[in-house]
């Protein structure tokens, strides 16, 4: 047995330190950098580390330990301090094993330093003692134990057996490095995740085998919101292979499980018999009142919506007196489309459910909500269920991207005893399997004075988020300096099913106001750039996030200077190229931290319209330390793709109450040949802890394109995707 020095590391006789990791591995290196928090106390030989995905059901099981539930408050100028985050709920073993929202080392960080920490001073005590030394004159450094007067030398391997059994004696004098100590966080190291996936050994959910399996093919109406009005199983019954049938209901507690409306699922020996099957099966369906819904309908109720009486979200100064003395008012309106998070590794699950345990194979965003759920679904108490967490083909977005775990479970409860894997079709998947990033149109006033800079501002914001601060992130205080300001939310109603995307409500929100901003450099016959740079330092320099004073003007000052540098702002282009400037930092209202991101795109667009992205330059926020820049480099690099996708192509329209583009072949991606040929990527240092790095360059990408198209073609365009425009220009 190897000893288990607490439950996130345990440590073999040959050193080897093995690591558990709570957070599903989605290509953001987080199998990489959780094992990096923990070892950067534990002093250990990084090249004898390995890490595993830790257990939800141990963390239904034990509560955490005292040492990572005293977490201090956090200031921004205390680069020892917790993150910014209270991690309300999560009192398991593993406290928060859910990665999302850019959240995974801001969330984590302070309490998987505390588990190295807390291992390191159990074999430093448990070699004093051995040796009757004080733990004081002893030093820990790449797995070796060794006391300065004696000489004695001793490996963590030869010692964790006994420091397994030492108990700690006071958990008040765990300290945490600051990062002016750190030696192993900071430096970049390669994912340990990579050469699996590079050789095939990876498992993915959708690879799991067992032996005795079914498989389960799935569809939900395809209307959201509708369910099965009757199926007829007698007309597939004694196709080949076929086992089963089961109705995937559409209830109170299927809701709550996040089932999007009611379906069928055909079982059957393999899953092309079940598919094929399934497609054969005549369904009958309820698709409810929204089945005559379209993009075009909907578009027209968020602009009447904007039109009526909003939530007011934010109002400083007097907007409407200010606007009526303005010496000229510039009023624009912009949108988003719906979409999907898309990702490539369609929803599944392995699922194995008999009367008094359940075992769940996915590679799921939250497995400790999926715990809950599955336990709901079945009965089955919490503790005996299991989740056996591999990696996932992309993310994107809460909750693993869908209720495949959920869906699974039910088809499997229906039949106890026998192991089945759920797979969605690529189309299920895109359609009723996913929640969408909302459509939303932003309706911009702006009062300027005789010399060009904002007096007064409204922003009516139409857009069905409902999650939290997604509708107003962003907008509701602007880094500009805009003495009257008014925000205001306006809420059409849809049967869309809404969650987050990648970017979340900063994506949209920014692409709405730093084009804004730039049309009013325009008609003021102002360089880009330098309009936004005076607006920021126009702020007080007050410690306060908002309106009348905003606590990052320098750092946006800087962020914003870097990379105009950079990019070489003002220097003379061919004809048909133009730069691009944005910044944002994905603020929300009820936080002070952030993550600053500025961002200059190299464009050029042909008199026949065509577009290519030649480079990207990107100044991005540090605070006190990364974690492994290396892997934020690779963030940002694949968050240029993802933006990119955004602005030229990517979009989910409605027909009939359903989506229209559920596959790659009206969906499109873009292929290698349209990637920049030059990203260049600087960090700047702040000090602070930054809110995140996996999705915080995405939602200055298509402001920056825009812009540039706008300076090329003399095109205005206030929606995405490009595709949809009419770029040619002569």
């Amino acid at each position: 047995m190897v000893p288990e020095i607490n439950a996130w590391i345990t440590i073999a006789p040959d050193d080897t330190v093995t690591i558990r990791v709570g957070q599903t591995e989605l290509g953001t290196g987080t199998l990489t950098v959780n094992p990096m928090m923990v070892a950067e106390e534990l002093q250990c030989d990084w090249k004898k580390v390995r890490a595993e995905y830790a257990s939800a059901n141990r963390d239904v099981k034990e509560k955490a330990p005292e040492w990572t539930l005293k977490i201090p408050g956090s200031g921004e100028t205390d680069p020892g301090g917790a993150a910014p985050v209270e991690l309300r709920g999560m009192d398991g073993v593993y406290r928060r094993m859910i990665i999302h929202s850019s959240g995974n080392v801001r969330e984590s960080r302070y309490y998987l330093q505390q588990a190295g920490a807390e291992a390191r001073e159990r074999l430093l005590l448990a070699a004093a003692t051995e040796w009757g030394v004080p733990v004081s004159e002893l030093v820990a450094k790449d797995s070796i134990i060794t006391h300065a007067k004696t000489k004695r030398r001793t490996t963590y391997g030869a010692i964790a057996a006994k420091a397994a059994r030492t108990p700690l004696p006071d958990p008040s004098k765990i300290k945490i490095k600051t990062p002016d100590k750190y030696t192993l966080l900071g430096t970049e190291q390669k994912h340990f995740d990579v050469p699996l996936k590079v050789t095939g050994e990876a498992i993915y959910g959708i690879d799991v085998r067992l032996p005795g399996m079914l498989y389960a093919a799935a569809r939900a109406c395809p209307v959201w919101g509708g369910d099965v009005k009757s199926y007829n199983f007698e007309a597939i019954r004694n196709m080949p292979g076929v086992h089963s049938v089961v109705r995937l209901p559409f209830n109170a507690l299927t809701k709550s499980a996040n089932f999007l409306c009611g379906g069928a699922a055909v079982i059957a020996d393999s899953w092309w018999r079940a598919k094929t099957a399934l497609d054969a099966m005549p369904i009958e369906w309820d698709y409810g009142p929204a089945a005559a819904v379209t993009s075009a309908s909907l578009y027209e109720d968020h602009v009447a919506a904007a039109k009526l009486p909003g939530e007011p979200k934010t109002n400083e100064g007097n907007v409407d007196e200010a606007m009526g003395r303005a010496a000229k008012v510039v009023e624009a309106v912009y949108s988003v489309p719906f979409s999907p998070r898309a990702r490539m590794e369609p929803g599944n699950a392995t699922v194995l459910v008999t009367d008094n345990r359940v075992d769940i194979w996915s590679g799921d965003q939250d497995p400790q909500g999926l715990l809950r759920r599955a336990a709901k679904l079945t009965g089955i108490a919490p503790e005996n269920v299991y989740i056996h967490t591999t990696f996932q083909g992309g993310g994107y977005g809460s909750n693993g991207n869908g209720p495949q775990g959920e869906q699974a479970v039910v088809v499997a409860n229906a039949l106890r005893g026998r192991p089945v894997k759920t797979l969605w079709t690529r189309e299920e998947d895109w359609g009723t399997g996913t929640r969408y990033r909302p459509m939303s149109i932003c309706f911009f006033k702006a009062g300027l004075d005789a010399g060009g800079w904002p007096i007064a501002m409204e922003v009516r914001h139409a857009t069905t988020w409902n999650l939290g601060d997604m509708g107003y992130r962003g907008l509701s205080a602007p880094p500009y300096f805009v003495p009257n300001y008014r925000l205001t939310l306006h809420s059409p109603k849809t049967h869309v099913p809404i969650g987050t995307r990648r970017g979340t409500g900063a994506a949209p929100n920014a692409f709405y106001m730093e084009s804004f901003i730039d049309e009013l450099a325009h008609v003021t016959g102002k360089d880009p750039y330098f309009y936004r740079r005076e607006l920021l330092a126009r702020n007080p320099a007050e410690p306060k996030q908002g309106i009348g004073g905003f606590a990052h003007r320098d750092d946006f000052l800087k962020a914003l200077d870097m990379v105009a540098k950079m990019s070489g702002w003002g220097t003379p282009l061919p004809e048909g190229w133009a730069r691009g400037i944005a910044i944002d930092d994905r603020r929300r209202p009820t936080r002070t931290t952030s993550t600053i991101c500025a961002q200059v795109h190299t464009v050029e667009v042909t008199r026949r319209g065509q577009l290519k992205l030649h480079r990207v330059d990107v100044a991005f926020e540090q605070g006190f330390a990364l974690m492994n820049p290396l892997s934020v480099r690779k963030q940002i690099e694949g968050q240029i793709a993802w933006g990119y996708d955004d602005t030229m192509y990517q979009a989910t329209t409605l027909q009939d109450g359903r989506a229209v583009e559920r596959n790659f072949d009206k969906f499109p991606v873009s292929r290698m040949n349209e990637y920049p040929k030059q990203i260049n990527i600087a960090f700047l240092k702040t000090n602070r802890w930054i809110t995140g790095a996996g999705e915080e360059a995405i939602p200055q990408i298509p402001p920056a394109i825009l812009n540039a198209v706008f300076k090329i073609t003399g095109k205005r365009f206030r929606s995405i995707p490009l595709k949809n425009h009419d770029l040619s220009w002569g």
